[in-house]
C-alpha cells in the first residue's frame, strides 16, 4: 500500500498540465494546511511553496520537528516533499489566515494555493487531535460556531469580483468549513466552485441540507471517510462517502497519511466498519430526539469522560492504561443515568483494549479483592518500566 508521501515521490515530476489535478492532490493541500505558516505566507501578496518551505525549515530545526508528537506531525514532511517536487514547488501560496481563540472555541486557519492563472484551491485547516479540538467538531455538527462565519468571510473577501475557477476542501473540520462557505456565499461565487473535497469532516443536519445554497453546491462535493470513521459520521452525509482503507486502527484512522492510495485514486472499501456503523447509529438515534440544550449537555458529558483520563489528546485514548480507563468509568458513573449507557457504548469504540477493561471491571467487583484493578494496573506499569530499562 502506498500513501501521500509515496504519491508525491511517484507523481511529483509531472506538472498539472501533464497530469490534471486529482483527489490525492486535494488531500495533500488539505493536509499541508496543518503546517503553521504564520509570518511566512502573507495575507496579501504571495510566495512559492518552495520558498515558503525554505523559510519554514530555517525557522524550525530538524530536531524540533522530529520531536513533534502531535497528530499533524506528518504535515511537516509533506511540505518538505512537495517543495522539492516539480508538480508543486512553484505553486504560489497566499491569503494565509490563522486565528485561534480557545475561549471562543475558534481554531481557524486557511490558505489559498494558486494552481494556474485561472484556478485556485482553498485549503481549510481541520481540527487538531486534542480532546478540546474534537469537542469543537461535535459542537460544529449541532451548533453554529465562529469558524463557520470566518470561512464565509474569507471566501467572500478573496473571490468577490474575480473570475477564478475555485476548488476547495479540508480534512476533518476543514471539509465542513469548505462546504459551509460554499453554500453560504453569494451565487456569483458559488457558480465558480467546481469541486469541494471533504476528508472525514462532520456533516450537517437535514434542515441545512434542504436549503437552496446547499442544493446548489451539493453536486460538487467529493466525500471520503476511513473505514472506522467517527468525526465523519456526525450528522447526515453531504454526499455518498467513499470508504477509504487505512493502515491504522480505531480513531487513528483519522490520520490522512494512513489512507491507502492506488495510483491517482484512493484504495476503497465497500462499506464502513461495524464499529463505525454502531457509533453512527448510537449517537444519531440518541441525539435525534433531544433539544439543543440537551445535545450540548450530552456532548459536554461525553468529553468530560474523555478528559477524566488525564490525557489531552484523543489519539492517546486508544492506548489508555487501566488507571486512565477506571478514571473515565468513574466519571461516567457520576453522570445522568440516561446518558451512561450511550456514553459507555461510545467510549468502548475509542479504546483498543476493551477486553482488558471488562476483565478489570469484573475483578474490581469481587468483594474479596477490592484493589485487584489497581494491583493489576500497577504490575502492568512496573513491567513496562522494567522492559524500558
Amino acid at each position: 500500500m502506498t500513501n501521500l508521501i509515496d504519491y508525491i515521490k511517484w507523481r511529483g515530476d509531472l506538472s498539472f498540465e501533464q497530469d490534471p489535478f486529482n483527489e490525492i492532490d486535494a488531500l495533500l493541500f488539505a493536509s499541508m494546511c496543518y503546517v503553521d505558516l504564520e509570518g511566512i505566507v502573507p495575507e496579501s501578496g504571495e510566495i512559492t511553496l518552495m520558498d515558503a518551505a525554505d523559510i519554514y525549515y530555517q525557522i524550525h530545526s530538524r530536531e524540533e520537528l522530529e520531536s513533534d508528537k502531535t497528530f499533524f506531525r506528518f504535515s511537516h514532511q509533506l511540505l518538505k516533499e512537495a517543495a522539492s517536487a516539480r508538480r508543486y514547488k512553484l505553486l504560489t501560496l497566499s491569503h494565509y489566515v490563522n486565528h485561534t481563540d480557545p475561549a471562543s472555541l475558534i481554531q481557524f486557519a486557511v490558505v489559498t494555493v494558486r494552481l494556474s492563472s485561472s484556478e485556485i484551491f482553498i485549503a481549510f485547516r481541520g481540527t487538531d487531535d486534542t480532546i478540546v479540538g474534537w469537542k469543537e467538531d461535535f459542537y460544529l455538527s449541532y451548533f453554529t460556531v465562529p469558524s463557520e462565519d470566518e470561512a464565509v468571510e474569507y471566501l467572500t473577501a478573496i473571490e468577490s469580483g474575480r473570475s477564478d475557477r475555485i476548488m476547495m476542501g479540508g480534512h476533518s473540520k476543514g471539509g465542513h468549513l469548505a462546504i459551509h462557505a460554499a453554500m453560504t456565499v453569494d451565487e456569483e461565487i458559488q457558480n465558480r466552485v467546481d469541486a469541494i473535497f471533504d476528508f472525514d469532516g462532520p456533516g450537517f443536519n437535514d434542515e441545512i441540507r434542504e436549503t437552496k445554497g446547499f442544493s446548489k453546491i451539493a453536486p460538487t462535493i467529493h466525500r471520503y471517510i476511513p473505514e472506522n470513521s467517527i468525526i465523519g459520521r456526525l450528522l447526515s452525509d453531504t454526499a455518498v462517502p467513499n470508504i477509504v482503507f487505512s493502515c491504522e486502527k480505531g480513531v487513528l484512522q483519522h490520520d490522512p497519511v494512513s489512507w491507502g492510495i492506488e495510483g491517482k485514486k484512493f484504495l476503497l472499501l465497500e462499506k464502513p466498519s461495524i464499529a463505525s456503523d454502531v457509533f453512527d447509529e448510537t449517537l444519531t438515534s440518541w441525539l435525534k430526539a433531544m433539544s439543543q440544550d440537551e445535545k450540548k449537555q450530552f456532548i459536554d458529558d461525553l468529553f468530560a469522560v474523555l478528559e477524566a483520563s488525564g490525557e489531552t489528546k484523543v489519539t492517546a485514548i486508544p492506548k489508555a492504561n487501566l488507571f486512565e480507563v477506571k478514571a473515565m468509568l468513574d466519571k461516567m458513573h457520576s453522570l445522568r443515568r440516561d446518558s451512561q449507557r450511550v456514553i459507555r457504548n461510545l467510549i468502548r469504540l475509542f479504546i483498543d483494549n476493551w477486553g482488558e477493561v471488562l476483565a478489570a471491571q469484573k475483578s474490581l467487583s469481587e468483594p474479596k479483592t477490592p484493589f485487584s484493578f489497581l494491583i493489576s494496573s500497577k504490575r502492568k506499569q512496573d513491567t513496562v518500566k522494567g522492559d524500558a530499562t
